[in-house]
């Protein structure tokens, strides 16, 4: 099983609407990075965001571990990529140094991925497995991806449908 690099935005949102017990039914490896860390984490509490303490929690329960890519290179050449913040660098970074699996929402990380090799998806996917696995009924799948856009998380038309095509399988 490929180990789960997570961005900011899966542990952002599926924290915001009480989803922090799917990242304990997945039984792969799971990491962050420490920008991604900092960003959630220490920004979040500043902020006074309510998912903070709760990736705070996955992290030093060792729920998440931190792990930072070895070969900086790799993050850097992706530096070229304007639209990449330095969290989504590194995860994609990681993602290809452990060969794991990116976990993130932004199409242009995801793309980015795709171009250097690196499997990559959304927070979708992570609700689409629990739903085959039979964890997640298809009204709790639209609820939660309904109760993350009502938190502010972004998704296009074409993707909510596909979503609901999958549910219908």
């Amino acid at each position: 099983m490929k180990p789960l690099v997570f961005d900011a935005s899966p542990l952002i949102y599926l924290n915001r609407v009480g989803l922090t017990w799917i990242f304990d039914q997945f039984d792969e490896e799971k990491y962050t990075v420490s920008k991604v860390r900092q960003q959630v984490v220490d920004e979040g509490r500043r902020i006074g965001a309510s998912d903070a303490p709760l990736t705070d929690d996955l992290v030093s329960g060792g729920r998440i571990k931190i792990r930072d890519p070895r070969d900086p290179s790799i993050a850097r050449v992706m530096g070229k990529i304007l639209a990449l913040h330095a969290g989504e660098r590194e995860v994609l970074a990681l993602g290809k140094e452990i060969n794991g699996v990116a976990i993130t929402d932004d199409e242009v990380a995801r793309d980015t991925a795709r171009i250097y090799g690196v499997e990559a998806h959304g927070t979708v996917y992570l609700l689409l497995r629990l739903f085959h696995r039979g964890r997640l009924t298809r009204p709790q799948v639209v609820e939660a991806v309904d109760d993350m856009i009502a938190e502010g998380w972004r998704i296009g038309a074409r993707e909510y449908s596909r979503i609901l095509k999958e549910l219908k399988q």
